[in-house]
């Protein structure tokens, strides 16, 4: 039987979420690879719930374009190109300058401490190499600024774009860029200051440049490892 360790182990009161938030965390961290067959049964057995809250999250997955499923055959992990993931990266930017720009104008001191408080848990796992970790914070981030902003339906879609992005293994740029953490740090410390003054234009061209670098980056590294 197929193990995930990325999978939580603390379930909440709804099963059926905890399956749908487990099974995705396992396709975008890669436990569960581009082309997988998905067993129902195992993840089940390895989740400690019943099949039927799998079967659930299964579907919600499969609405979302993270998960395939043919008649009459398994469901299985769906595979990005690069060059599709390209095409979401350009996409997810424009939306992320819009949201960035919309939320801009509701961030005030208490927002931007607490935004301080997640750059700085992203410095250690910086100087601990922890790159899972900096990948999730890194995420964390950016949707922690967007949040402010009053259009939560152009949230969801940044976070669609950004599951499809991290299923063809967007995160792991840094671990295959060198001193890619670090780098992105200065960006996104940059990025606060111009916030922090409601400088928008200059914020949003520090967006420009800091995604531009990681999705050149990106590609380079992947098409390196002939992915």
């Amino acid at each position: 039987m197929t193990t995930f360790p990325s999978l939580i182990k603390n379930i909440p009161l709804s099963r059926e979420d905890f399956a749908y938030e487990a099974i995705k965390e396992a396709i975008i961290s890669g436990d569960l690879l581009p082309s997988q067959k998905i067993s129902l049964t195992d993840l089940a057995k390895n989740l400690g719930v019943s099949i039927i809250p799998v079967n659930s999250a299964i579907g919600r997955l499969t609405s979302e374009g993270l998960i395939r499923q043919d008649p009459h055959h398994s469901p299985y992990v769906v595979e990005f190109s690069a060059k599709d993931t390209k095409e979401v990266l350009t996409i997810r930017y424009h939306m992320e300058e819009l949201a960035l720009r919309e939320a801009i104008p509701f961030v005030g001191d208490e927002q931007v401490k607490f935004l301080e408080s997640m750059l700085d848990q992203m410095d250690v796992a910086a100087e601990q190499k922890d790159f899972h970790n900096f990948g999730i914070l890194n995420r964390n981030f950016h949707m922690q600024i967007y949040s402010y902003n009053p259009m939560p339906m152009l949230n969801d879609m940044i976070c669609d774009l950004w599951n499809k992005a991290e299923l063809n293994r967007c995160r792991s740029v840094f671990s295959l860029v060198p001193n890619m953490p670090e780098h992105s740090q200065m960006e996104h410390k940059e990025l606060l200051k111009m916030i922090a003054a409601k400088n928008t234009e200059e914020a949003i061209e520090v967006l420009r440049r800091h995604k531009n670098y990681s999705k050149v980056k990106l590609l380079e590294a992947l098409e390196k490892q002939g992915a």
